[in-house]
């Protein structure tokens, strides 16, 4: 019975200690140690703060050009003349009965696709950022932000001094 006794203690007291830490961890602790603290203030007006940006666009360009070529007209063999006899370079005789005959060729002219890739730089408009304007017990505040804050804004407030804390 001790036994079981110590044992529902144990299991009681962890599961209260366990809970105090879960609330500690979710709490959200607004003062510190320096005096300074956290608020929220209302956000009056955002303007957005546009800059131009040279956005790089790039695309292929094609054409046809002009190309010739030349194409050799018939080849062929001829066995007319006589058998001759060649000496080889290693010193070898070597009987040839043939020669090669080329008659005269000719030009065409084609077309031939060429491209190259061409990049321009198109401007445009584009948020840059977010001149804000936050209100905190009467006083408006300006300061700028690189996203829209919505209708409040976190704050932190040093002995007076009042500044984001985003």
């Amino acid at each position: 019975m001790k036994h079981l006794t110590r044992t529902i203690v144990a299991t009681l007291g962890m599961t209260l200690a366990g809970s105090a830490c879960a609330l500690d961890r979710y709490t959200y602790v607004t003062e510190r140690d320096d005096g300074a603290y956290f608020d929220y203030a209302h956000v009056a007006r955002v303007d957005r703060v546009v800059g131009v940006m040279q956005e790089p666009r790039t695309r292929e360009e094609c054409w046809n050009e002009p190309h010739r070529e030349y194409h050799p007209s018939t080849t062929y063999r001829r066995e007319e003349l006589p058998a001759s006899i060649v000496t080889t370079v290693d010193g070898r005789d070597t009987l040839v009965r043939s020669q090669v005959v080329e008659n005269g060729g000719y030009y065409t002219t084609g077309y031939e696709e060429k491209c190259r890739t061409l990049t321009d730089y198109d401007p445009q408009q584009r948020t840059i950022s977010y001149d804000v304007v936050y209100t905190y017990h009467g006083q408006d505040y300006h300061d700028r932000m690189s996203h829209d804050p919505g209708t409040q804004v976190r704050i932190r407030v040093d002995h007076g001094y009042v500044e984001l804390a985003e």
